[in-house]
C-alpha cells in the first residue's frame, strides 16, 4: 500500500526490507490484510505477466519483481512469509471473513462502472507499458477475486498514476468504501489526485 513514492524501494530486496519495516511499525492487522491479499493473488488464475502488471500499476515501481529466482509468485510468497512473523492467531481469517461479508454483485457493478468511466483519465497517466492491459486486469480482479481486493487495487492504481478525479467521484468512492467496511483512510488517505470538476 505504501511502497510507491520517490523514496520507495528500487529493487526486490529493498521491497522485502520495506515490507518488514512497515509491518514492524503497523503490526498484525496490516500483516493479516497483506498476507490474505498475497495468497489470493498467488492462487489466482492470473499469469505471472499479469501479476507483474498489477504490481507496476498499484505500486508505481518500475523494477520487475519477477526478475529474481522463481518469478513474481515466489516474490509474493516471500512477502507472505514476512507477514507470518507478525500475524496473530485468527487475524487472517477475520480479515478474509470481512471481505466476504461485505461483497455483493451490486458493489462489484458499482466498482466496474467507476472503473469504466475513469478509464480515460487512468490510461493517460499510467505507466505506458501497461496501458493495454491494466483496465481489463482490474475488471478481472473485481470479477474473480471480489469487490474488496478489486476496489483496493483500483484505488492504488489511481493513486500510483496520480490520475485526476473529481470530488463527486471521490464521494462515490467513499460510499463504496463504507459499504465494504473500510476505515476513512483507505480511500481518502491524501494521495488521490482530487480536483473540482462538476462533471466528475
Amino acid at each position: 500500500m505504501k511502497i510507491g513514492g520517490l523514496y520507495g524501494p528500487a529493487d526486490r530486496a529493498g521491497a522485502l526490507e520495506f515490507v518488514t519495516l512497515r509491518l514492524d511499525r503497523t503490526g498484525p492487522q496490516e500483516a493479516a490484510a497483506l498476507s490474505t491479499d498475497v495468497h489470493r493473488l498467488v492462487a489466482s488464475a492470473f499469469s505471472d505477466a499479469e501479476l507483474e502488471t498489477l504490481w507496476i500499476s498499484t505500486t508505481g515501481r518500475r523494477f520487475a519483481p519477477g526478475g529474481g529466482p522463481g518469478g513474481i509468485r515466489d516474490f509474493l510468497v516471500e512477502i507472505a512469509d514476512i507477514c507470518a512473523r507478525f500475524i496473530l492467531a485468527g487475524d487472517e481469517e477475520a480479515f478474509a471473513a470481512q471481505a466476504c461479508e461485505f461483497d455483493s454483485n451490486l458493489i462489484r457493478r458499482q466498482i466496474l462502472n467507476e472503473l469504466d468511466t475513469v478509464r480515460k483519465s487512468l490510461l493517460e497517466r499510467c505507466e505506458p507499458s501497461i496501458k493495454e492491459s491494466i483496465v481489463p486486469l482490474l475488471e478481472r480482479v473485481v470479477a474473480d477475486l471480489g469487490a474488496d481486493l478489486g476496489m483496493r487495487l483500483f484505488l492504488r492504481a489511481l493513486k500510483s498514476s496520480f490520475a485526476p478525479i473529481g470530488l463527486s467521484r471521490l464521494a462515490r468512492f467513499e460510499a463504496i468504501g463504507e459499504q465494504l467496511g473500510y476505515s476513512d483512510l483507505v480511500v481518502a488517505d491524501g494521495t488521490l489526485n482530487t480536483h473540482f470538476d462538476m462533471n466528475d
